[in-house]
């Protein structure tokens, strides 16, 4: 057996460099704290090439076939015996773990080699279907509704030890070993690719106009009336058509609105790029943290506006409320998986201030039982409370009713999972999903009885609003 690779290689605060390189090689999974930006942004994992690949197959649902393929073997296979995307993320962990003594080498890193995927919203085994059929839905329903890797090799960028860490694992498959040490320059400096640049070739078009908005809010505000929610989250997709290569976009984007849950995912089938604010779920040493994001206004370049804004936020007693429906949907998911009597709440309406726009943030906390596994914790909370409502079933099947799209990446979740049951996990918002050369984005809000329509149709698009202008800002944007 080959040994561990641990190599220290330069450290640069913005790791926009290795990013590129590494995003050219297949199966790219780059999870990016934003430059060490707020929220415990302090690390970058980054790698590609990953050993082995599951996937829910597109047009599929959870209780279809899990296929996947090896890193030598293009081929999708058929998973006997599978039905559930995130039991077969588990098996695939489980089947590859590395010996102690590498582990404990790789103790005071984040990841150490594991499982790294992107669940869509549709992931949700509950997770209804929309009605509606279009070209645009039936691009969305083709693509993956869920892909998995199994990395064996990852750069790591402490930015608060500012050092970076390249390592190997001993099992990782030679092909991949030569190739990735074939990345790295012997000064340890990263090779840039060729520059292909990034372009958009049509204009952002939203996917409800505001009549069509108006209706659906109308609706959705009946069967809170009716009582069958307290509140569901209302998004509107936009679309529009590019050309070149989207980890250029990725890049433009993450010099623009940093974010601590941040990354570029690439499936082959479909590029995410996500400017996340939200953790969903982590877990260290059995420690479990969830924070919910409820309450939003944009930021202003006017420091005196900008005040006045996270005060008016902080003070709303409708922004308070929403959030608080959303810690108690999320203590009820925790506590029907942590050990009794262990969920706390540690923060209710923690003001954030990220690049573009201020957050009320809550923090939730619990014990996972020893034995429960992250990612059995992550399939009973999924998808998260906070782009869903209250009851969440029954606002899925609302969201699914309204929505004329499928969600797709956008509110599922970019999870890690390493060998040592070490996980963390963002809520896809702010987030873009390149597939056959178009380009789709989504913003929404959460709508409660008195929600006023004008306010919350200018809230969706004012959370995507800088996104979408630093896309569409370039003819020509490159890294």
């Amino acid at each position: 057996m080959a040994e561990l690779i641990l190599r220290s290689l330069p450290y640069q605060r913005d790791s926009s460099a290795l990013i590129r390189r590494i995003a050219a090689l297949p199966g790219a999974a780059c999870l990016d704290s934003g430059l060490g930006s707020q929220l415990e942004g302090r690390y970058d994992i980054l790698t590609s090439l990953p050993s082995r690949q599951l996937r829910l197959r597109p047009g599929g649902a959870p209780s279809d076939d899990i296929e996947q393929r090896w890193h030598d073997d293009a081929a999708w296979r058929a998973v006997p015996g599978q039905s559930c995307i995130f039991a077969a993320a588990e098996t695939l962990l489980l089947q590859d773990a590395p010996d102690s003594e590498s582990l404990n080498q790789l103790s005071e890193l984040p990841f150490c080699g594991g499982v790294i995927a992107c669940f869509g919203y549709e992931s949700a085994a509950n997770s209804p279907a929309q009605s509606l059929g279009t070209e645009l839905t039936g691009m969305l329903r083709q693509t993956p509704v869920a892909t998995c890797g199994l990395y064996q090799w990852a750069v790591i960028v402490d930015h608060q030890c500012q050092t970076t860490v390249l390592f190997v694992l001993p099992d990782c498959p030679e092909q991949i070993r030569h190739q990735v040490l074939r990345s790295i320059a012997g000064n340890g400096t990263v090779s840039q690719p060729a520059e292909r640049g990034f372009s958009l070739v049509s204009a952002f078009q939203a996917q409800l106009s505001p009549a069509q908005y108006e209706a659906a809010f109308d609706r959705l505000k009946s069967y809170i009336v009716a009582g069958d929610c307290y509140q569901a989250n209302l998004a509107i997709a936009f679309v529009a058509r590019y050309q070149g290569d989207p980890v250029h976009a990725y890049l433009r984007l993450r010099q623009g609105s940093r974010s601590p849950f941040s990354a570029f995912f690439d499936s082959g089938d479909a590029q995410v790029l996500s400017l996340s604010p939200e953790r969903f779920v982590s877990v260290r040493d059995r420690q479990v943290v969830t924070q919910p994001i409820k309450g939003t206004r944009k930021r202003s370049s006017n420091p005196v506006t900008d005040k006045q804004l996270s005060d008016e936020l902080q003070a709303s007693e409708k922004d308070r409320a929403e959030n608080l429906m959303i810690v108690d949907l999320l203590r009820n998911d925790l506590g029907s998986v942590c050990e009794i009597g262990s969920v706390r709440t540690r923060d209710l309406f923690k003001l954030h201030s990220f690049s573009q726009v201020h957050h009320l943030i809550s923090t939730v906390t619990g014990t996972l039982p020893a034995d429960v596994s992250p990612l059995t914790l992550l399939r009973q909370c999924f998808p998260g409370g906070s782009i869903t409502g209250a009851p969440k079933i029954r606002a899925m099947e609302i969201i699914a009713e309204l929505e004329p799209l499928p969600r797709a990446v956008y509110c599922g979740s970019i999870v890690y999972c390493d060998y040592r049951g070490r996980m963390d996990s963002n809520i896809s918002i702010r987030t873009l999903l390149c597939r056959q050369d178009h380009i789709f984005c989504w913003g929404g809000g959460g709508i409660v009885a008195d929600s006023d329509m004008a306010r919350e149709y200018q809230e969706a698009h004012d959370k995507v609003s800088a996104l979408l202008e630093l896309v569409s800002a370039r003819t020509d944007l490159q890294g």
